[in-house]
């Protein structure tokens, strides 16, 4: 499926080459969706019920599935992924899980609408549903499913991204994730049929969803879409609240001391239209606050639900995070695909859903109502950084549908930079662990470094290659090549034209393309198609002066230039002027020169206006980066020059340029890349406080 990654290595080595972009007919060549575009069409009806104790359920489904595709269908496919918790799967396989807690489906059966059963074959987390009748383009079938599902503890050292939380020997948090059959995108590439192990993630189709969900009545249970049934489910008091949640302040809907009838309790029901998931958590015993952010399309609602065992930062900062990432980001890119998005705080691995965001950063315990705790920058940041990285996932893959099996890389590599660029409009001094280039380069030149296109289960660090390397290369497409105007446009006119949609990374690319009118084929293969670095020094520099001028003339300017040291002259100058020095009858234009300053004049010359300095750049690393230079003078002035990638195209490891000097002042420092914008790996040879002459 990496069709970006088979194509780029079979290129030539010239990194100018241009790229070969896999198009197909739902894409057109300026990146938009075609006119021809189609995806799937789906409609899904579940009723569940919940064994909190037991952290199960049992489920029935029924299934609409229209194939809008120009092709015949034989067989369906659809994901569990908890079956990687299955006794005997890959996962626990791959990553010697044998002995620990075992969980997933242990029933599933799939009828047609006759309630007749349709064979069906497991891949280890995927099941292929062979359909009795092949479904032709235009038509539509109904499938049956009814199922069992058992979570495993969120500490599980398979690191699940659904799962139970105990506190105090309860099961107060479940979060309820991949927990139906869940249709698999059938693309003009066909099916991505690589099973679900540990990293690489998920290609799904957009669904309309209509769930009904029993619980025990204590819990309090949130979910994907639009609740349906919030009247009924909450007690009269908070129901009361829930409903007058404004954008003025937040609102406090649960504590955990406030009673909470357990009787009567009516089924929960959620619905929701062309969501990409959908998922629900049941919580217990804590704390549930709320606001809203106004939005010209509509009120968007954020709730942050946490434990009562002492969450002082998420109680101090997390709805405070929430408001702000939604209110930052539906501002720039439009409204997200849900209107009503939970912060859930439970243990183990931070996960995006529609609607529902698990984050399990916290800090320490402490009473929320006392003293601030002690508490590290880390957890602090950790905690926010976490909420606004789950948060602009609501962009993607939520509002633009990626296949994050074949392209882990571009969903998370969007949401990175877009967290990134949250994270530095929250504060000044964010603790950001991927987005800016300065700390890039020890990532890439590391031996066992891959590059963002490869396969999620192959790379030896996924928050190195799909997180912070591709958050690093948004960051310079913005800062440095695009500028802020453009880039920002650009993204948010790629999010309005894939909304819904399924998009891929070449779709992105050639959507810049068109935007900008720029060709970045050398930056999309240098920063996330092959292996490599950006290195990048100073090889020299040389003052050239104009040929039209006299002696007289050249020694006025070389006077800007100070000579060499001599420790005899020093001592000497301490001791007071020199004979020739207290008699000015003697001088002349000869005794205002020392030995250097005379052998100077001899500097090379060309037919110039005024001097000039000759740069030799050489690039020791394999990646062609446009070169930002700053020259400072003497009297303290600063000129900066940001020299094209173009320079690279004749020669990609040395060039010489030419740069106009100021004709009346003396340079006293080169700066090569002064704020370490374009991701350096070595940040050696980078200044040079004296011009050859």
């Amino acid at each position: 499926m990496l069709l970006i990654a088979a194509s780029a290595q079979a290129e030539s080595d010239d990194p100018f080459a241009p790229l070969e972009l896999p198009l197909t007919e739902i894409s057109s060549p300026a990146g938009t969706p075609s006119e021809s575009y189609w995806q799937q069409q789906l409609s899904y009806k579940i009723d569940a019920r919940v064994n909190t104790d037991k952290a199960s359920l049992a489920a029935t489904a029924v299934l609409n599935y229209r194939n809008q595709s120009p092709d015949t269908l034989k067989t369906l496919w659809f994901e569990l992924p908890q079956q990687r918790f299955a006794q005997g799967s890959l996962a626990r396989e791959k990553y010697q899980a044998g002995a620990s807690e075992a969980g997933g489906t242990t029933r599933l059966r799939v009828t047609d609408s006759a309630k007749q059963p349709l064979r069906t074959g497991w891949q280890d987390t995927l099941v292929a549903v062979t359909l009795d009748e092949p479904l032709k383009p235009g038509q539509q079938v109904q499938l049956h499913f009814d199922w069992d599902l058992k979570l495993v503890s969120r500490s599980h050292p398979l690191v699940p991204r659904s799962g139970y939380e105990q506190i105090n020997g309860e099961n107060r948090l479940l979060a309820f994730a991949q927990w139906y059959p869940r249709a698999m995108r059938y693309g003009p590439q066909g099916w991505n049929l690589r099973p679900f192990v540990k990293n690489a993630e998920f290609s799904l189709e957009m669904a309309d969803f209509s769930v009904t969900i029993d619980a025990p009545p204590q819990y309090l249970l949130l979910g994907s879409g639009d609740w349906q049934s919030a009247g009924q489910n909450l007690p009269e008091s908070v129901f009361k609240r829930y409903r007058q949640v404004s954008a003025d302040s937040p609102t406090t809907l649960l504590r955990p001391a406030q009673p909470w009838p357990i009787n009567n309790q009516q089924p929960w029901r959620f619905k929701g239209e062309q969501l990409r998931d959908f998922t629900f958590v049941a919580v217990r015993d804590v704390i549930w606050q709320a606001r809203k952010v106004k939005h010209s399309q509509g009120d968007i609602l954020i709730t942050a639900v946490y434990s009562d065992n002492g969450r002082w930062l998420w109680h101090k900062y997390a709805l405070e995070a929430g408001v702000f990432a939604i209110d930052e980001l539906s501002e720039w890119l439009s409204k997200p695909a849900a209107m009503s998005i939970h912060l859930v705080n439970i243990a183990g691995l931070g996960m995006e859903y529609p609607g529902l965001k698990l984050v399990g950063f916290r800090g320490p315990d402490a009473d929320i109502g006392g003293p601030a705790p002690e508490y590290s920058r880390t957890q602090k940041y950790d905690v926010i950084g976490g909420i606004l990285h789950e948060i602009a996932h609501a962009w993607m893959p939520m509002t633009v549908n990626t296949d994050e099996r074949a392209e882990g890389f571009f969903d998370e590599g969007i949401t990175s930079y877009l967290a990134f660029w949250l994270e530095q409009r929250w504060s000044e001094n964010f603790q950001s662990f991927y987005g800016e280039p300065a700390k890039v380069g020890a990532v890439m030149s590391a031996t066992d470094y891959l590059p963002p296109v490869t396969f999620a289960e192959e790379v030896s660090s996924k928050l190195d290659s799909h997180y912070h390397v591709p958050a690093v290369a948004l960051n310079i497409l913005r800062e440095t090549l695009l500028g802020r105007q453009q880039f920002d446009t650009i993204m948010a006119d790629f999010f309005q034209a894939w909304r819904g949609r399924h998009a891929g990374f070449a779709d992105f690319i050639r959507f810049v393309h068109h935007q900008s009118g720029e060709q970045l084929d050398w930056f999309w293969r240098g920063w996330f198609m092959q292996r490599g670095y950006v290195d990048i020094e100073l090889g020299g520099a040389q003052l050239i002066l104009p040929q039209h001028w006299s002696n007289e003339q050249k020694l006025a300017y070389l006077r800007h230039y100070p000579s060499a040291p001599s420790l005899t002259r020093s001592r000497n100058s301490q001791e007071g002027a020199a004979f020739e020095q207290r008699n000015p009858g003697l001088l002349d234009r000869h005794s205002l020169m020392d030995d250097q300053t005379y052998a100077r004049l001899d500097a090379q010359t060309a037919a110039v206006e005024q001097p000039q300095l000759r740069v030799t750049l050489r690039n020791k690393g394999s990646i062609p980066m446009p070169v930002p230079l700053q020259l400072h003078y003497a009297d303290g002035t600063a000129e900066s020059h940001l020299l094209s990638v173009d320079i690279w195209r004749q020669n990609p490891e040395q060039v010489e340029i030419l740069l106009s000097l100021a004709p009346d002042q003396a340079v006293s420092l080169l700066q090569l890349d002064p704020l370490m914008q374009i991701g350096d790996a070595k940040r050696t040879g980078h200044r040079l406080t004296q011009p050859e002459f």
